[in-house]
């Protein structure tokens, strides 16, 4: 569960029930809730992406991989369109580089992985990080990212790890970075194909 969403529920409950908690411990809790928030903001660098695997999170079966950025996932009997948190792949009409990050990403998902729910976005989807469910988890978004498959969609994103990845794709010109154009900047090109 994320802090924010944490502190939430923690702070509906302490209205609904005011005799519940003491201030020392509603106090605790709002401090614990920040420095979870701290070290996910500052400390993201520190830790190994292979740590990060969430403790909450569903595992889920792949069933379609639209683009780059776009999956339909079978969690349970639900069915979840997910847009990767944090990335921005080309679109598959940006030949050739859509179809290059649609079959890269079909390349390193395996059929089954771990949705940790982050968001929904103005189209109904689940915005979310897709991790492998192996030994050692990857976190599918940022290899996107790593191999020059996907751009760090910086308006909704602001985790370092994400842009330091970004940083080290384009200084090695891996993916969309070994040629300039408007395929590393997607949502300039949707901007100009929807006008």
């Amino acid at each position: 569960m994320r802090p924010q969403t944490f502190l939430k529920h923690s702070l509906r409950a302490k209205l609904r029930n005011p005799g519940r908690f003491s201030a020392r411990s509603v106090g605790s809790v709002v401090l614990a809730v920040l420095a979870l928030w701290a070290v996910e903001r500052w400390a993201g660098a520190l830790i190994p992406n292979t740590w990060r695997l969430p403790l909450s999170g569903q595992d889920c079966r792949v069933e379609k991989i639209s683009d780059g950025d776009t999956m339909n996932l079978r969690c349970g009997t639900r069915l979840e369109r997910v847009r990767l948190y944090c990335i921005d792949a080309p679109e598959i009409a940006q030949k050739p580089w859509g179809t290059r990050a649609r079959d890269y990403l079909q390349s390193i998902t395996p059929s089954n992985v771990r949705l940790l729910k982050i968001d929904r976005d103005q189209y109904g989807r689940t915005v979310g990080e897709i991790y492998t469910t192996d030994a050692k988890p990857r976190l599918l978004n940022l290899d996107m990212v790593e191999a020059g498959q996907a751009a760090v969609y910086r308006q909704f994103c602001d985790d370092s790890r994400y842009l330091r990845t970004e940083r080290a794709a384009r200084a090695a010109k891996r993916g969309i970075w070994g040629r300039r154009g408007e395929h590393q900047q997607p949502w300039d090109y949707r901007g100009r194909t929807r006008e």
